[in-house]
């Protein structure tokens, strides 16, 4: 094989493997972001019960103000 063409042969793998690892890697980073997101998810759910039961329980003493509410004087 000519000197050139080997050349050009021994860049196209040297790519081809740093190419290869560039993909390994966005793969595991979309995995790993996948799995962030599912566990957010799953988190937002509970808070939203959570949420939920608590509004639920004041409500249901009725006596108790929203703190959360300021008045305006």
């Amino acid at each position: 094989m000519p000197e050139p063409a080997r050349a050009r042969a021994d860049k196209q793998q040297q790519d081809l493997t740093r190419i290869r690892a560039e993909r390994d890697d966005l793969r595991s980073q979309a995995q790993l972001l996948a799995r962030i997101v599912q566990v957010l998810e799953i988190e937002n759910h509970q808070l939203k019960e959570a949420n939920t039961n608590l509004r639920g329980q004041v409500a249901a003493q009725g006596a108790v103000r929203d703190l959360t509410r300021r008045r305006r004087t």
